[in-house]
């Protein structure tokens, strides 16, 4: 197994790589997280023997609803959803009298790394990280709180593992938000298509690639280079502003396992979204989900298109909800995949709606 920023064997296509590396970590020129007041920092075990790392975050005044799991995005940690004390959703629901809990997934974060030596090994993919880390996460909020069922909103990788989770049987899940999860990787734009088989090219199963340490590496190119490729795909500057968006990037990144890259690049190939054999068809089960679902679009989002995060609301056979972000439905930018989580407007114009829709689902007002 190898941990590398780089394969110097690969060098004729290291522009690519910085393209790639560009497009997922960005510039750490900025400060990092400010602690999250009144969190509560612990630590969990996996059935497979991995420690995670998790915070809550209680509620200000009266406790309202059901508790509420957030889980991030690819290799990122809580530290995403936690970002600022005046602007982060963690702390915005936990304002409105959620109590909430976050996780890093393994590799990420204060999470267990991979390490061979103590039994940690590379290469785990999708499936290890919703039948290990997601239900170990689900399982302590509910033994902690005693709540039968939990509120889960999933970003991007996080609402996959979240679908995974629901197609198999859902338990504990009273209703669920997805925010950019595609379902439908073929349906990307051709650039991410392309990336995607890069990745999977550059980086092995049982590799692990290490995103903080190659956005360092990105910086001096950062720092000159308006317009860049971040700026164009991953997020709106006319939503969220570059200094928000660089304390995420300095913050949030951890190991990009290799398993994970090459689960991306077969559902990029096939247009399916199964388990690593192929034999656990996860949009096939999710026409059983009897769950109220909310799925979240961003108009601009080239990472996780409208058509590839539609796909999974189409699949869903239980109550739901659909919520385009752009001007399409009135808003006044297009929301691209960072804005949901950073955008100035993202209290309103996403949070808001997410959270009445929960209250509405508590109150079975959610209809198929």
């Amino acid at each position: 197994m190898r941990v590398f920023p780089l394969c110097v064997a690969q060098l004729p296509v290291f522009p690519l790589l910085l393209l790639l590396t560009l497009l997922v970590t960005g510039c750490v020129t900025s400060p990092g997280l400010r602690a999250a007041p009144h969190a509560e920092s612990l630590r969990i075990q996996t059935a497979d023997g991995w420690s995670l790392a998790m915070r809550r975050i209680p509620p200000e005044g009266p406790a309202r609803g059901r508790p509420v799991l957030l889980v991030p995005g690819l290799a990122s940690s809580d530290v995403s959803l936690l970002l600022e004390p005046d602007h982060s959703l963690a702390g915005w629901l936990a304002a409105h009298g959620r109590e909430v809990w976050t996780v890093s997934v393994r590799g990420t974060g204060e999470s267990d790394r991979t390490d061979a030596a103590a039994g940690r090994m590379p290469g785990y993919g999708l499936d290890t990280l919703w039948r290990e880390d997601f239900r170990a996460a689900l399982r302590t909020v509910r033994q902690r709180t005693r709540s039968e069922q939990v509120d889960v909103v999933a970003y991007s990788l996080g609402a996959l593992l979240l679908y995974a989770y629901l197609a198999e049987d859902g338990e504990g899940v009273g209703a669920a938000v997805v925010m950019a999860g595609p379902t439908r990787l073929d349906q990307s734009s051709l650039w991410l298509l392309g990336l995607t088989e890069l990745g999977a090219r550059l980086v092995s199963r049982e590799n692990t690639l290490d995103l903080g340490l190659l956005s360092s590496l990105t910086a001096p190119v950062q720092a000159w280079l308006r317009g860049n490729p971040v700026e164009r795909f991953v997020f709106n500057t006319r939503n969220t502003p570059r200094e928000r968006w660089r304390r995420f990037a300095s913050s949030v990144f951890g190991e990009l396992s290799g398993g994970v890259v090459e689960d991306f690049a077969r559902m990029s190939r096939t247009g399916r979204f199964t388990n690593r054999e192929g034999t656990q068809d996860y949009r096939e089960g999710l026409a059983r989900v009897r769950v109220p679902v909310l799925v979240m679009a961003g108009e601009g989002d080239e990472l996780a298109s409208v058509r590839a995060v539609h796909d999974g609301y189409l699949a869903l056979g239980g109550p739901k909800a659909w919520r385009l972000l752009g001007t399409q439905t009135g808003l006044s930018e297009d929301y691209s995949h960072v804005d949901l989580l950073l955008g100035d407007r993202a209290p309103l114009e996403v949070w808001t709606p997410l959270l009445e829709f929960l209250e509405r689902a508590a109150a079975g007002r959610v209809t198929q």
